[in-house]
């Protein structure tokens, strides 16, 4: 009685192997974008997350116009204050300014505040 074994031919192993190969290199192309991308989110949420704060302080006293600069957790920070042109005896209206700097990526915020006891310029 003869039997006959049937598997796969070498030439048919290496190209299961090919493809495969293929495969894992489009995946692996695939996942290092996405973590690129994720990286490049996390410094822009990093700069949004600063400004946000830094915006939420200036509520904590009154503005003065003029320009300042500082730190905050190793983002450089410009704050521009200018007074808008306004009635005398009205409320003062600030144009707020704000550059954020960090890992060679710039984002700027820019808001109006209202403040009262004007000193008109």
């Amino acid at each position: 009685m003869t039997t006959s074994e049937r598997g796969f031919t070498l030439l048919e192993m290496l190209a299961a192997l090919a493809v495969l190969a293929l495969c894992a290199t489009v995946l692996l192309g695939a996942f290092g974008q996405s973590a690129r991308a994720l990286q490049q989110s996390a410094r822009s949420d990093r700069l949004n997350q600063a400004g946000q704060s830094l915006m939420d302080e200036l509520d904590s006293a009154p503005l003065a116009a003029g320009r300042s600069e500082g730190d905050w957790d190793g983002v450089r920070w410009t704050l521009d204050v200018a007074v808008e042109p306004s009635v005398a005896g009205a409320a003062q209206l600030l144009r707020v300014d704000l550059l954020l700097r960090a890992d060679g990526r710039e984002a700027r915020l820019s808001t109006q505040r209202v403040q009262a006891g004007s000193t008109s310029p």
